[in-house]
C-alpha cells in the first residue's frame, strides 16, 4: 500500500501549493491592479496583460538560471531560437491556465501598499537586470575563447601576396 507524500503533509494537497504561491499570486495582483487602475483596461485585457507580463518576468529568471549555470561551465551554449521561445510559450500556457484564468489572484483579499509596489517594483528591475548582467560577463567569456583561438592560429598567405611574390 502506498501513500502519496503530498497526503502525508495535508488532506487536501492543493493548500499546499496555493499558500506557497501566495507571493506569486500578490505579485499577479498588483500587475492586475496596474493595468486596471493606471492603464483603464478591461478586465479581459487586463487579464491578457498579466499572463504576457507575468510570462516574461518568470522566462527571464530561467534565462538568468540559465546563463549563470552556463558561465559556470556547468552546460553547453545554445544558440538555437526555438530553445528560448518554445519554453516561453509553455510558460505561458502553463501560466494562463492555472493563475490567471481562474483569477485565483483576486479571492486572496490583497490591498494595494506602498511597501508592496516597491517589491514588485524591485524585483521586476531585478528580473530586467540579472539576466543582461550575466550576459555580458557570458559575452566576454566567449570574447576571451574566440581571441585565444584567432591568436594561435597560423596566418595563411593571401592570394595578393602569392601574386606580389610572383611579379617581384
Amino acid at each position: 500500500m502506498s501513500i502519496p507524500l503530498v497526503t502525508l503533509y495535508s488532506k487536501n494537497p492543493m493548500k499546499i501549493s496555493l499558500a506557497k504561491m501566495k507571493k506569486y499570486n500578490y505579485f499577479l495582483f498588483r500587475i492586475f491592479r496596474f493595468y486596471k487602475d493606471k492603464a483603464k483596461e478591461h478586465e479581459a485585457i487586463a487579464l491578457i496583460s498579466v499572463t504576457a507580463v507575468s510570462t516574461l518576468i518568470v522566462s527571464l529568471n530561467i534565462i538568468a538560471i540559465y546563463l549563470l549555470v552556463n558561465l559556470l561551465g556547468l552546460i553547453p551554449i545554445l544558440t538555437n531560437k526555438l530553445i528560448v521561445i518554445i519554453p516561453m510559450l509553455v510558460i505561458g500556457f502553463i501560466n494562463h491556465h492555472y493563475f490567471v484564468r481562474k483569477k485565483r489572484f483576486l479571492s486572496y483579499g490583497f490591498r494595494k501598499d506602498k511597501k508592496g509596489g516597491l517589491l514588485v517594483m524591485s524585483y521586476i528591475l531585478c528580473s530586467f537586470i540579472l539576466p543582461l548582467t550575466i550576459g555580458h560577463y557570458n559575452r566576454q567569456k566567449i570574447f576571451e575563447g574566440r581571441t585565444t583561438e584567432i591568436t594561435h592560429k597560423p596566418q595563411r598567405e593571401s592570394l595578393e601576396g602569392k601574386i606580389r611574390k610572383w611579379l617581384e
